[in-house]
């Protein structure tokens, strides 16, 4: 009876699904189908868990195939699924590897031959290749795209760069076309030497040349800037050739030497835009220097290159900052300064101009008409409300006379005469007035009754301290740790505006993938503010900036921002906020000059990690919520950054007074510091377990290919980091094994069947594609469930999470720590097991921080199964232990804001500890 059930279940069981995959010219067809069936199967393929588990081993190739097309990277064409092959060097390898391709491309031994004579029909390219021991491949061996098969059926992916280089020589223009086939053979022979690719001697000798670089060269004389393009060439080409083909946009010449000298198409292109840019006056001359692209939009140039041509011909350009400034005399009276700081490009003021002064330059830029006005030999900008400052100082001193003496009392007040302006630097009286905050409600901690939600103690005062922000139309960076409701908070002060009527319009900027997250969150506490909410996103974006202006909150990503700077540049902001503010981490991008370009009341940067890869970071950000603040970034470099990387104080002092400096537009609040006992409890429970037979056999193998100078230590611990996850990893043979050969695997699983028995959620982070579909396949077939994956080609990252917090009961969710660092939100989930760990104890707190935040209502177990060398044959233990040491030696480091994340990176320590030579 109970085989009659089995049999009676497997007829009902559908057909295993069988992936068919042709190699064509062009790239791969991936054919999908169910075993006896002819009609072919369509993405999504939402097959159940008996379905998955029946094919196990076409679980990880199925799920990368769909996330491909998902992606757009897979295009369906008729029965079949086209990937292009340019698309494979994108992927990891391990996901090469799930394609049944060779993870690895290989270096050829190439050599440029050739057929017939340059100038008649028959002359054509032949590229000579080599393997090893194989000679002539491009006669042995089949080749579709950059994949070759070898005499002995090995298949093998070729290097990116020698595969572009052979489809160049592939999309030669016909032999006839004189026009172009001389320019053809000078760029051919110019990327052969770039790659290294010994030519023939016939090619060798040949007299041809190729330019393909070009810059905007600059000359400053006359008080007139004659705008030149300027031809590049790594061949030794006399100057003045290059200089003269460039000024006649000319694409060939002939030097003395009788070589023959080729433009690229492009770059002679460019070459005419720039002269048709030809010499540059007055007022033009700053604003060519400050916004070049304008003047030349569909060139892209070498901002750096350029910058200091501009700097050895002596231009400047500068830009007046409007101040009131309060130094208290005498015990509750100050003196006003009001005037404008004279900055340079780097923050630096040079000088400070009075009203008077600046009066005369103001008038003089508004009867020419321009922002720009010429100043001491150099260029000034005069900013859009200048008219607005001064007038205001004017009423100022008509109200409190000429000495602009005041009490405090009367510190509120000449906030309010300077309300209207624009980015307006206060020192730090004016930042600290208490008494007229309350006065104007700022300091009521309850949001408006729009805002339908219920803010901690310390989210009400974040919103408390944004509203205060706004009054004295300044900026804030808000650094709390992620996890404690950066967005929430926000929202409430969103909700405070709209009830003030000062909402619109507002920008909110974000990275692409928090944009549903902020429309969700909108949506929870304040649907209202939904109602006039625009997605500035796609093709059929707005494009004109007073239909923008009609709304409420415009949200947008950075990468559609720099797009349409012009766009949004015309709006007038009520706030600007920067969601992720790290994005602007840079002052020279193009992102964080377009950020901090944007006019605004008040500017809001949000993030939890302020500093990446250097301190500067935290300048460039502060530069945007509140330039002038931290001096220049030269000041700033002397005062904190040197101090702090040459070791003269320690990272607590330089800290400690940075904060200070600060203090009065930033604000940064922990999870231990704030909540305390208001969140559950976190424990951390440390699993050791040992290598299986397998792994102890191929670490000792990794060793001694390290020890015999077969492989790179560095290389060496990649590989044993990988082993110790599991020996499929290294070897695929191996990814079957069954689980009790990989007892951390086996540990994994027991960990799961406790949690299965509460009832509750797990996440799993590894960053291993394979990894995660390895322990896909064993959760499946132990639990019966389908865990989801969220890593790198996840698209629909929200739509994921919102499935796994609405599941009742046991869930899995496997997250790689990089693609789950931000903006997810998964209190479902009261488990944490990090299967690998990230070398990097700040990147690994922010995947732990998905669970381990606001929201979350039930205590949270991180589990760490740690690889141990249990039988004592390695003398400093296995890479997991010393990796699981040193990151516990960082983790008090990680705390620190001022601490470059990178700088917690362990290789080098983990190198060092394992004494690999």
């Amino acid at each position: 009876m109970k085989r009659l059930f089995q049999r009676l279940r497997n007829r009902r069981m559908p057909n295993p699904i069988k992936v068919g995959i042709t190699q064509l010219d062009k790239g791969l067809y991936f054919s999908l189908r169910r075993q006896g069936e002819a009609s072919p199967l369509h993405f999504p393929l939402r097959l159940s868990i008996a379905e998955l588990r029946s094919r196990p081993s076409t679980i990880a190739q199925l799920e990368l195939l769909e996330e491909l097309w998902d992606s757009g990277y897979l295009q369906e064409e008729s029965q079949s699924y086209f990937l292009h092959y340019d698309y494979l060097y994108e992927l990891e390898p391990e996901e090469r590897g799930l394609l049944g391709l060779p993870e690895t491309p290989v270096s050829l031994d190439l050599k440029l031959e050739h057929e017939g004579i340059i100038g008649t029909p028959r002359f054509r390219f032949i590229l000579e290749k080599g393997y090893q021991d194989w000679k002539h491949l491009e006669r042995t061996a089949k080749q579709n795209g950059p994949l070759i098969t070898l005499p002995n059926g090995k298949l093998i992916l070729m290097d990116e760069a020698q595969y572009k280089f052979e489809c160049k020589l592939i999309n030669m223009p016909d032999p006839k076309d004189k026009e172009n086939i001389f320019a053809f053979i000078a760029e051919v022979r110019k990327h052969a030497r770039e790659l290294n690719i010994p030519m023939n001697s016939y090619l060798e000798r040949q007299e041809y040349l190729f330019v393909d670089q070009i810059y905007v060269d600059l000359e400053y004389k006359d008080q007139t800037l004659h705008v030149k393009p300027k031809y590049v060439s790594d061949a030794p080409i006399n100057e003045d050739v290059l200089d003269e083909m460039a000024r006649q946009g000319s694409s060939y010449a002939t030097v003395p030497n009788r070589e023959k000298v080729f433009v690229k198409r492009e770059i002679v292109d460019q070459a005419k835009q720039i002269n048709r840019v030809g010499s540059i006056t007055g007022a033009d001359i700053p604003k060519f220097v400050q916004n070049p692209e304008s003047f030349l939009p569909e060139i892209e140039l070498d901002l750096a290159k350029f910058s200091e041509r501009v700097k050895e011909l002596g231009i400047k350009v500068y830009r007046a900052q409007p101040y009131v400034y309060a130094k208290e005399t005498d015990r509750g009276w100050f003196d006003l300064q009001t005037g404008f700081s004279v900055v340079n490009e780097e923050g630096e003021v040079t000088r400070e101009l009075g009203t008077d002064e600046i009066k005369e330059l103001v008038q003089k830029a508004r009867d020419a008409g321009e922002e720009f006005i010429e100043w001491n030999g150099q260029w000034l900008k005069i900013p859009e409300h200048a008219d607005k400052f001064l007038a205001a100082s004017d009423q100022l001193e008509a109200e409190i006379g000429q000495s602009k003496q005041v009490d405090i009392s009367r510190l509120p007040y000449v906030l309010e005469i300077y309300e209207n302006i624009n980015q307006l630097e206060y020192n730090k009286p004016l930042l600290n007035i208490q008494q007229e905050l309350k006065e104007k409600g700022i300091l009521d901690k309850q949001p408006p009754a729009l805002f339908q939600g219920t803010l901690k103690p310390f989210q009400s005062e974040g919103f408390v301290w944004m509203k205060s922000l706004h009054f004295r139309n300044i900026g804030g960076l808000l650094a709390d740790d992620m996890g404690l409701g950066k967005t929430i908070q926000v929202i409430a002060f969103l909700a405070y505006l709209k009830s003030k009527e000062s909402l619109r319009p507002s920008l909110i900027v974000v990275p692409k993938t928090l944009m549903d997250n902020w429309k969700k969150e909108m949506l929870k506490f304040a649907p209202d503010l939904t109602l006039s909410l625009y997605t500035h996103q796609g093709a059929e974006r707005v494009k004109h900036p007073d239909l923008i202006k009609r709304y409420e909150i415009v949200l947008t990503t950075y990468e559609t921002l720099v797009r349409d700077q012009l766009v949004m540049g015309q709006v007038d902001w009520q706030v600007v906020i920067c969601d992720e503010a790290q994005k602007i981490k840079n002052p020279s991008t193009a992102t964080a000059r377009v950020i901090k370009a944007l006019k605004s009341k008040c500017r809001l940067a949000l993030t939890g990690t302020p500093v990446e890869n250097s301190l500067s970071e935290l300048w460039s950000i502060m530069d945007f919520v509140q330039p002038g603040l931290l001096g220049s970034l030269n000041d700033f470099r002397k005062e904190f950054i040197h101090p702090l990387e040459e070791g003269d104080q320690q990272v607590s002092e330089v800290e400690q007074r940075l904060i200070y400096k600060i203090s009065p537009v930033y604000k940064r609040r922990t999870k231990k510091g704030e909540l305390g006992d208001q969140l559950p409890r976190k424990h951390t429970v440390t699993e050791e377990v040992p290598l299986g037979i397998e792994q102890k056999q191929l670490y000792e193998e990794i060793l001694s290919l390290v020890h015999n100078k077969a492989m790179l230590p560095i290389q060496a611990i990649g590989q044993l980091k990988k082993l110790c996850s599991h020996p499929g990893l290294i070897n695929s043979t191996y990814s079957s094994l069954p689980v009790d050969d990989v007892p951390k695997l086996q540990k994994t699983l027991e960990i799961l069947e406790l949690i299965r028995r509460r009832g509750e959620k797990v996440l799993i982070f590894t960053e291993y594609r394979m990894m995660q579909a390895i322990l896909k396949r064993h959760i499946m077939e132990k639990f019966n469930i389908n865990p989801m994956i969220i890593n790198g080609m996840t698209r629909g990252r929200q739509v994921v999470v919102d499935e796994f917090n609405a599941k009742p009961g046991f869930d899995v969710l496997i997250l790689s720590p990089k693609a789950a660092g931000t903006g997810l939100t998964i209190t479902a989930a009261n488990h944490v097991i990090h299967y690998t760990r990230w070398w990097n104890p700040a990147v690994e707190n922010q995947a732990t921080d998905r669970a381990y935040r606001i929201g979350q209502e039930k205590d949270v177990t991180v589990y760490y199964p740690i690889v141990k060398d249990k039988e004592g044959f390695l003398s400093r233990g296995t890479v997991e232990e010393i990796v699981h040491r040193i990151i516990n030696e960082k983790i008090e480091l990680a705390n620190s804001v001022i601490v470059p994340s990178n700088k917690l990176g362990i290789e080098e320590e983990v190198l060092e500890a394992m004494a690999l030579h």
